[in-house]
């Protein structure tokens, strides 16, 4: 599977970049000191998630709450967590409080890894599932009604094929009296199978011009095709991919840190020599997500790392393409660049 899995997604980003157009042997001989080129690279990673340990509690007002101890580095943990409980109880995000980073909370693993969205969506999924079977069971004679044949959907609660039997979330949750509903979910939970793996593909395509006078390589286009199982949010999910493309560009074109050799001392540790890229060098950025059934069946898998492993070694074959002869470190700087044309000949 994984064998085909970077087929199609090696087939989509050459769609993408325009492979078979723009493709030429190494070295470009188009007349000029602007230099074109493609590079290629496939990654993969593991993303299995983290023991994660979450309670969801429904109180009688109809607010809902989740909590769990992982944190959210800024990678949208706070927002998955909400999508799943909302999702499961049938509302919408905004009636969810999301309680997280604090000890007092139910255990869950640290932040990092790409392990943090299969366990946190796996603990939250299990806790509300249990609380929504809690709440269903509380109201299903009011409805006259077997919990199984009840669903909450649309900020109520209703039959099954029949929304005309039905009562609003806060009507349902006002019968359970003082009493609040609390629900713990676990990751892992072997009884009650697996909501995540782990393993993912990934390939990214990078299209660069290179002036051979001046050594400066120009991102044009950097393409990612990336597979990650069950995606829970795509708009957060494509940001994550935006953010590794553009960490990609940095560290395969600017960031170096320099050491004095005699001292040990960092020589640029500010922001005026250590280069990053600004706005105009980053280039056209395309994502593609890989969805679909057999996606889906493999659960939620993480995405923190795996696209920020190939912006370097897909940038670093699309210089050596244009050029003709292989920059041998990164960054790839102008002089580097200089210096391994002028190895090779490619200068006078």
């Amino acid at each position: 599977p994984r064998a085909s899995l970077y087929q199609e997604e090696l087939l989509k980003g050459a769609e993408i970049i325009e492979w078979k157009r723009k493709w030429h042997l190494r070295g470009d001989t188009t007349a000029g000191h602007i230099k074109r080129g493609l590079g290629l690279s496939m990654h993969t990673w593991g993303g299995a998630p983290h023991n994660s340990e979450c309670r969801v509690t429904i109180n009688p007002d109809g607010s809902v709450s989740a909590e769990l101890a992982s944190q959210d580095l800024g990678t949208g943990t706070r927002t998955v967590i909400a999508i799943v409980a909302a999702e499961t109880l049938g509302l919408p995000i905004e009636a969810v409080k999301v309680n997280i980073g604090d000890s007092a909370y139910p255990p869950s693993g640290g932040s990092g890894g790409s392990t943090t969205v299969g366990g946190v969506s796996s603990s939250t999924r299990r806790a509300a599932a249990d609380a929504l079977d809690a709440i269903l069971k509380a109201v299903a004679p009011a409805l006259n009604a077997d919990p199984a044949n009840l669903e909450a959907a649309g900020g109520k609660i209703q039959v099954k094929g029949d929304a005309s039997k039905s009562m609003t979330w806060q009507q349902a949750c006002s019968r359970l009296g003082v009493k609040p509903i609390r629900a713990n979910g676990k990751q892992p939970d072997p009884a009650k199978g697996s909501l995540a793996s782990s393993g993912v593909a990934g390939i990214q395509m990078a299209e660069v011009t290179v002036d051979t006078e001046t050594g400066i390589v120009k991102i044009e286009k950097l393409v990612s095709v990336q597979d990650m199982g069950l995606i829970i949010d795509a708009k957060t999910a494509e940001s994550q991919i935006y953010g590794a493309l553009i960490m990609g560009v940095c560290y395969a074109l600017y960031e170096e840190k320099i050491m004095d050799q005699a001292t040990g001392r960092m020589l640029n540790p500010n922001m005026e020599f250590y280069k990053l890229a600004g706005i105009g060098d980053i280039g056209t950025l395309v994502v593609h997500l890989m969805t679909g059934q057999e996606q889906d069946a493999r659960g939620v898998i993480g995405l923190g790392e795996p696209p920020v492993v190939s912006p370097g070694a897909a940038i670093s074959n699309a210089v050596a393409n244009a050029i003709g002869v292989r920059v041998p470190s990164l960054p790839i700087t102008p002089d580097r660049v200089l210096t391994a044309m002028e190895k090779k000949g490619g200068l006078t």
